[in-house]
């Protein structure tokens, strides 16, 4: 038997797919959402009427129960909908904390 072969005998078998990751998304600390001051949503609205589709951007968020920071393109600025896309995540403007132009 080749040495591959025979290692590959010994790789770990995952039985339940994906069951690893939801353990450890059930074990990590959640966090509140923080209030947004009236001065910092005015600036963020202002900023996010500045904003063009190609930037590169670094946009710190609350995603479900954590923040989140995302570097990358922007896609789309839906300003109607009041959210925006970026990477391929659509980010609800009330839930943005900070963005950065890079």
């Amino acid at each position: 038997m080749s040495d591959k072969k025979r290692a590959r005998q010994f790789l770990p078998f995952d039985g339940l797919a994906g069951y690893g990751s939801l353990i450890r998304e059930a074990g990590r600390e959640k966090e509140k959402k923080r209030p947004l001051s009236e001065d910092r949503a005015a600036m963020l609205d202002s900023m996010a009427g500045n904003l063009r589709k190609g930037e590169l951007l670094q946009i710190t968020f609350y995603d479900r129960d954590c923040y989140r920071t995302i570097l990358g393109t922007l896609e789309m600025v839906d300003s109607i909908g009041r959210r925006l896309c970026l990477e391929g995540k659509k980010i609800d403007f009330e839930d943005i904390w900070e963005i950065e132009g890079r």
